[in-house]
């Protein structure tokens, strides 16, 4: 008498059951591989764009703190090119400017400004962007972004203070007076 055959009597894997697993394995690992690539394209330029924010306000606190009237006075920041940018502003407190620091967006990166250039933004005594004659600038943006892909935008608000959040949102302030305090009725005041 034959004994009955049955699907598996063996134990352990077929080879299609281990090639759907490793087919299935290389998707998952795609997938993970390519957000992990993305998240690090946005954390440098996120990285780059809070750097360019930080010398924007580093070069507007100079400017209020030595109050320069003439613009070759004023701290600075130029956007040269692409990809460079540089920084004049007294970094060794001698109340007088020192010599352009020029930056770089990270190499590696593929970044990139969008806005024309070169552009040279300028902050009064007050902090305060303004032109080459001193005149008052309107705010206005920087934007750093890949050859494809979303932009890191760095806005400049009416007092010369960079964010990077976007335009500030406006919202109505509700001046209230407090209440009068209640007094208790034998209570004396001077």
């Amino acid at each position: 008498m034959n004994a009955p055959l049955t699907k598996y009597s063996a134990g352990g894997f077929t080879v299609i059951e281990l090639l759907i697993v490793v087919s299935i394995l290389s998707v998952v690992s795609g997938f993970a591989l390519m957000q992990i690539t993305r998240a690090r394209q946005v954390m440098t330029r996120e990285n780059a764009a809070r750097q360019l924010g930080s010398y924007l306000e580093k070069a507007r606190v100079d400017s209020l703190r030595r109050h320069p009237v003439a613009s070759a006075q004023m701290a600075q920041v130029t956007i040269i090119n692409a990809t460079f940018y540089s920084v004049t502003i007294d970094a060794d407190g001698d109340g007088a400017l020192d010599a352009p620091k020029v930056m770089s967006l990270p190499a590696d990166s593929s970044l990139q400004f969008n806005t024309p250039y070169p552009r040279t933004i300028y902050f009064n005594w007050r902090g305060r962007t303004v032109d080459a004659a001193g005149n008052v600038a309107t705010p206005s943006f920087i934007t750093i972004s890949t050859t494809s892909g979303p932009a890191s935008r760095i806005d400049l608000t009416t007092a010369g203070q960079p964010t990077l959040e976007g335009p500030a949102a406006s919202s109505p302030v509700a001046n209230s007076s407090p209440p009068a305090p209640n007094f208790r009725p034998k209570t004396q005041i001077p």
